[in-house]
């Protein structure tokens, strides 16, 4: 949500063209046929196959990691999913774990590692004419944090997944908080109702004083803990079917899979929010890290203040960018095309955008659904989610517009449509016999409470706003819709539970961002990022030493919402070598620099997101690197 682009209780991803392969509920089987519940918590890693091509395990660490609160006996149970590396532990060039963080704040690792765990492997891992001498490859490894989704305890603020979608559906009516003379007043009632009750029985609980980024960032470094003690007992195994082998190479295994006690080593990829999770561990813990791409990245400094004001100040130039492109593809690839030019298709867009505000649509009802009424408020929705994706999303959006200046709502109306929350089966028996507020009250596959996300921010920012007045948070709302016009008041809403949220972090992280790591952080993003601005990534890097910024010549949130194979080559290189992008001979002198990648495709350039893995850019052989880098352009963020 958020940062990491979830748009609400069951939906991970609201583009139209992203695979939407389930966050897989535990409390009912699903027809991939894994049960989170019914694998036991163990303190080390326990690996289970599931979902026909994956490795679960559920990771019991301490509740309180500092053992001075009165959760210090509790634990938590880590839902944790690994695609092995394509070479055993035993192998010289096994390159250990890379553990990924998709953003949210309470994002699901595990649903980031079904959608794209394979292709981030590919990326990562050595590619063809690797040096046989340096050549990495790595478990691919993610988790859901604290009070998310499969993890336990989960934090839930409605008694059941039928609650949960009625409460989304009011909502959605009330529009956006500058929607309406009443929108305000609503929003700030309606969340502060659900923020209030679900806070204090989040604390009551315990999960609630236990959520935020400090000791996520402890989890991550127990996780590579374990995988080393994994790590070495699989080296065991797998030496006793190895007594041929001579007795130096064998002594050469038992060095390289040696677990270090307090010294296993962090490899990172985090986007977004993971960034800034990132950023704090990098911080916290930085003679544990040995690889660090912090991609798309937020200012951690404003957003453990609580402020979320550093995302929004490029975000219009990204709408702005949709002219441009449409008129370099062409009339044959763009709806809203015209022969006079950009700035006569950008007065085009905003006048549709500005007219449907004061003159929704209405859409016929057909065989399938009822009649419609497209608003305002929809278009801004739609715009929210697809100034994360323009590459992808840019010719839908066109063929939006396009229509609505016809007067024609229909392909808004079947989007917002595929928004609305389901209400899904009814209550399951396991959910009567748990009881309210269960996790098998939340049945639906990849239903997860959104308000995960407000326990995580809230609990990071300082606990003054909740002596923020009503007048006071209007003119912190007015603020950000002056940054953006596109998504400033949607963005304006994101803050407004922490107004009312009383569970207090029992460890918060409130450090400066500066550090040495045992190896220098690689800070990417994009020309024109629509939440995370690239100046993020220039001034995030500055309280690292050494680190590097890579910056790609694209729109969108994260890397990965472009195609560049440049980009691809980097990270890959990166983390097979430590060179940071552009710094061939070393690290003197690298940080606050940039190296810059351009990418392979523009939006209304032909590619097709639903189409087939285009061909291979001019001049590359690398084709593996490429297919992975498009499919995770498909399912990322």
């Amino acid at each position: 949500m958020y940062l990491g682009g979830l748009t609400n209780f069951f939906l991970q991803s609201s583009s139209r063209l992203q695979d939407q392969t389930p966050l897989v509920s535990s409390a009912a089987k699903t027809k991939l046929g894994f049960l989170w519940d019914e694998v036991a918590p163990a303190k080390q890693l326990e690996w289970h196959p599931c979902f026909r091509e994956f490795q679960c395990a559920r990771l019991q660490v301490p509740m309180d990691w500092q053992g001075t609160s009165t959760e210090a006996d509790r634990t938590v149970e880590l839902a944790v999913i690994k695609v092995e590396a394509t070479v055993p532990v035993t192998h010289p060039s096994y390159g250990g774990a890379v553990v990924l963080n998709p953003g949210g704040p309470g994002g699901s690792g595990i649903g980031q590692v079904l959608r794209g765990g394979y292709s981030v492997r590919t990326i990562l891992s050595a590619g063809p004419g690797a040096d046989s001498e340096t050549a990495k490859h790595f478990d691919i490894i993610s988790f859901d944090p604290r009070g998310v989704n499969n993890t336990r305890p989960m934090l839930t603020c409605f008694p059941n997944h039928l609650e949960a979608a009625a409460y989304s559906l009011v909502e959605q009516a009330y529009g956006m908080i500058d929607s309406s003379d009443t929108s305000f007043d609503n929003l700030w009632a309606g969340k502060r109702a659900v923020a209030e009750g679900c806070s204090k029985r989040a604390a009551e609980e315990g999960i609630g004083k236990h959520m935020s980024t400090a000791p996520v960032a402890r989890d991550i470094v127990e996780i590579f803990e374990r995988h080393g003690e994994w790590r070495e007992k699989e080296g065991q195994r797998l030496l006793r079917s190895m007594f041929k082998a001579p007795s130096d190479e064998k002594e050469a295994i038992v060095t390289r899979t040696a677990y270090r006690p307090g010294k296993e080593m962090v490899q990172y990829w985090g986007i977004s929010y993971g960034t800034i999770l990132g950023a704090t561990l990098s911080a916290m813990f930085p003679e544990r890290v040995h690889r660090a791409v912090l991609d798309g990245v937020a200012d951690s400094h404003d957003y453990m203040a609580g402020g979320w004001t550093t995302n929004l100040q490029d975000t219009d130039m990204t709408f702005a960018k949709l002219a441009e492109y449409c008129y370099d593809g062409g009339m044959q690839n763009c709806a809203i095309w015209h022969e006079d030019g950009p700035a006569v298709i950008a007065i085009n867009v905003a006048t549709t955008i500005s007219h449907l505000r004061e003159h929704p649509v209405s859409v016929p009802g057909d065989e399938t659904h009822g009649p419609a009424l497209v608003t305002y408020d929809d278009l801004k929705t739609l715009i929210r989610e697809i100034v994360y994706k323009p590459l992808l999303e840019f010719p839908f959006t066109a063929q939006v517009l396009h229509e609505l200046s016809q007067g024609n709502g229909s392909s808004l109306a079947s989007w917002s449509r595929s928004q609305r929350p389901g209400l899904g089966e009814p209550l399951s028996e396991q959910c009567l016999k748990d009881g309210p507020y269960s996790p098998a009250c939340f049945q639906a596959p990849g239903s997860t409470d959104y308000f995960a996300t407000e326990g995580i921010a809230c609990s990071d920012g300082p606990g003054d706003r909740l002596s923020q007045t009503k007048e006071e948070y209007r003119e912190y709302a007015s603020s950000l819709i002056a940054q953006s016009s596109l998504i400033g008041a949607s963005w304006a809403s994101i803050q407004l539970p922490c107004t009312a949220w009383h569970a207090r972090p029992h460890w918060r992280y409130e450090g400066n961002f500066q550090s040495k790591t045992t190896h220098p952080v690689l800070f990417a993003g994009n020309t024109i990022d629509p939440v995370t601005p690239l100046a993020n990534a220039f001034r995030m890097a500055k309280g690292f030493e050494g680190a590097g910024v890579l910056h790609q010549d694209s729109e969108g949130h994260g890397t990965t919402a472009g195609l560049s194979l440049c980009s691809g080559k980097s990270i890959r290189e990166y983390f097979q070598t430590g060179t940071l992008p552009g710094k061939e001979g070393g690290l003197d002198d690298w940080a606050g620099m940039g190296a810059l990648c351009e990418q392979d495709r523009k939006p209304f350039d032909g590619y097709d997101g639903n189409g087939d893995v285009p061909e291979l850019p001019e001049g590359e052989t690398d084709k593996a690197l490429w297919e992975a880098w498009v499919g995770l352009n498909r399912v990322w963020p």
